[in-house]
């Protein structure tokens, strides 16, 4: 019989600010390059940078991360543009220390600690704070990673390490362990 616990979630990056001042910079650089193509003999060369250039950057535009938690293990995958996806981290639930909501006091430690940068792997969108959470765990000294999982993926972490997970309690602001 097959006891592995599965849980999965996509969550989509919320799109930065400076994308349309992107689109607008390329615009820009495509209509120079067309103009340089005209005076110049190397100005195809500068036309092709400029679509070669702004198809790798364009493929940031679009960002979703997959949280995958398989029996003891989170994975957590970076897709850009629904096409290409990188593994960025994958946890054991021993190395975690804690999953606490996110703006718990836990983190406090993290405002005068400069060799712990936490690293954001959410949608970055600043209204879903609510369902953000941070992992407190070990592997080559302390870090912190931000996801926003749904409650079967924190109901799942929770099957396997159940004093390491703290959930947010909705009705006050406060953690609770159950």
């Amino acid at each position: 019989m097959n006891q592995d616990i599965y849980a999965e979630w996509l969550v989509k990056r919320k799109t930065p600010a400076w994308v349309p001042l992107a689109w607008i910079l390329f615009v820009i650089a495509l209509l120079g390059s067309i103009l340089f193509t005209m005076m110049n003999q190397f100005g195809f060369i500068a036309f092709m940078l400029v679509i070669v250039a702004f198809y790798f950057i364009a493929q940031r535009f679009k960002v979703e991360y997959e949280y995958i938690f398989v029996t003891n293990e989170l994975s957590i995958d970076r897709i850009l543009s629904q096409k290409s996806r990188k593994r960025m981290i994958t946890i054991s639930m021993s190395d975690v220390e804690k999953v606490v909501p996110f703006g718990s006091h836990d983190l406090d430690f993290i405002k005068n600690n400069p060799t712990v940068k936490p690293v954001d792997y959410s949608s970055g969108d600043k209204s879903n704070d609510a369902k953000k959470y941070a992992i407190l765990f070990s592997k080559g000294g302390q870090q912190v990673i931000y996801f926003e999982p749904n409650e079967h993926v924190l109901k799942c972490m929770k099957t396997v390490a159940p004093h390491k997970i703290f959930l947010a309690d909705a009705a006050n602001g406060t953690n609770r362990i159950a």
